[in-house]
């Protein structure tokens, strides 16, 4: 039995769950693989019309999913409300792609004969999501692989699998036919199991280099398909020509929504040093303006971090780096009185940072900023560059041949300019590069489909003797 406790106040118990062997595991992929025959046979407009009317559902239930998933992981309700229409989003987006035709066609080279292509489902995927984002990742996983005619097993965190489970409850009211989405509940023997089954043709991966790094080599060694996206430590270039008031709203905005628990979320913030104390004046006065406080409260801004664990990873990183010499001009501690009970770190805001402390070398998963002065734009793009990871990466500028001088020589997956380093449309790709990728698929968008089928070639001759 699982049992999770409320964020907030982790006296109390937020959820409780069944969780799954490795025999139950390999009954799922049984059960997915008789649901692949099936649900590959079905014409892709019907396949639509489950997404579609599964999308209202999530619509119809949004109060309520909202409501358990921030008792569960400790978001702010708000955003959980805005996260499930997002995942009604990505399941409408991906009915079009169902309803539409992908291929091509022409003529051969041999005479009286048509040559296209045609995509076709892998058979049984696996998909394993993380906690930050408990319907949204897991929508944008299904949605592109049910949409494609596959069969899925889907293992949610255990750190807060209630997200998927409605997510699928939903899929399922719609119409889904039995065996196509199968979800199991576990720990690391769950995980391996589920890597291993023959039946998995492809597995996409959400969640830590190291756990993913050791997923994929297990799924390629048997010559199946893996996606993966992993961390971030993503910077926000700001240059000296910047409004600071406006670019200090964009840094606490990336860096401290849903409590920097965000693999988009902003990490470093790489600042002109003409701008330097201006901007810090302007981020600690954001600051000021924050709220910590438990998600189901309307006045918060800043929610608690998933767990205690969680917690004490984060004060951890933040203590290395004020014995390495940085300063907590905002935050730097967990809060006081009431809010003790929960897993809450106060907005932190970290000047005098630099290489050698976690919180600039790797991806601190709270919220946590370090402000780094540079001398102009090649060294904020150097800065910005020298991390392992490419994932998201901003630059806030009035000067166009600078903002376009970043986007060239920026290695991220996804740049934005004038905005944070969170966000992402349902209709384009999503995904990094360097330690961030943990493949060249990408996910959302008409992209996604790639990863969950295979293209077929096909010769008619139609002008028989």
């Amino acid at each position: 039995m699982l049992t999770l406790h409320d964020p907030a106040d982790v006296r109390q118990i937020a959820a409780t769950y069944e969780t799954h062997t490795p025999a139950d595991v390999t009954a799922a992929c049984e059960r997915a693989a008789g649901g692949a025959e099936l649900w590959g046979r079905t014409p892709g407009p019907r396949r639509a019309a489950v997404l579609h009317a599964a999308a209202a559902l999530l619509e119809q239930r949004a109060d309520a999913i909202a409501a358990d998933i921030t008792r569960e992981e400790g978001k702010l309700v708000a955003d959980a409300r805005a996260e499930t229409l997002r995942a009604a989003a990505v399941l409408r987006f991906h009915a079009g792609e169902a309803e539409r035709t992908h291929g091509e066609a022409g003529d051969a080279g041999d005479p009286g004969t048509l040559a296209y292509t045609r995509r076709r489902p892998l058979g049984v995927v696996a998909l394993v999501t993380p906690w930050n984002f408990p319907i949204a990742i897991p929508a944008w996983k299904l949605a592109p692989a049910l949409a494609a005619g596959n069969a899925v097993v889907l293992k949610p965190s255990t750190r807060a699998p209630g997200g998927a489970l409605a997510l699928v409850a939903a899929l399922r009211d719609a119409g889904l036919p039995e065996g196509v989405v199968e979800v199991v509940i576990g720990g690391a023997d769950v995980g391996t199991t589920l890597a291993d089954d023959a039946r998995v043709a492809a597995l996409s991966f959400t969640g830590s280099n190291a756990v993913g790094d050791a997923v994929r080599e297990r799924v390629q060694a048997r010559g199946a398909r893996f996606q993966g996206e992993l961390g971030g430590n993503n910077p926000l270039v700001v240059l000296a020509d910047a409004d600071p008031a406006r670019a200090a709203a964009i840094a606490v905005s990336g860096a401290f929504g849903a409590a920097g628990q965000k693999c988009t979320a902003t990490r470093r913030v790489i600042v002109e040093q003409r701008l330097y104390e201006p901007l810090l004046a302007a981020m600690v006065a954001e600051v000021d303006r924050l709220k910590t406080g438990p998600g189901l409260d309307a006045a918060s801004h800043v929610p608690p971090l998933v767990d205690k664990e969680a917690q004490s990873e984060v004060l951890e990183a933040i203590e290395q780096a004020l014995g390495a010499g940085a300063e907590a001009v905002a935050g730097g501690r967990a809060p006081d009185g009431e809010l003790q009970h929960g897993a809450f770190v106060l907005p932190t805001v970290l000047a005098q940072a630099g290489p050698g402390m976690t919180v600039v070398d790797d991806e601190v998963f709270g919220p946590v900023c370090a402000v780094l002065p540079v001398g102009g734009v090649d060294e904020a793009i150097e800065q910005a560059n020298a991390t392992p990871y490419g994932l998201s990466a901003s630059i806030v500028t009035n000067d166009l041949r600078g903002a376009f001088r970043f986007v060239e020589r920026i290695d991220a997956g996804m740049v934005h300019v004038n905005r944070p380093t969170p966000g992402a449309d349902p209709h384009m790709p999503f995904g990094g590069v360097k330690g961030s990728a943990g493949s060249g698929y990408r996910e959302q968008g008409r992209a996604a489909l790639e990863f969950f089928s295979q293209s077929q070639t096909v010769y008619v001759q139609h002008d028989l003797p």
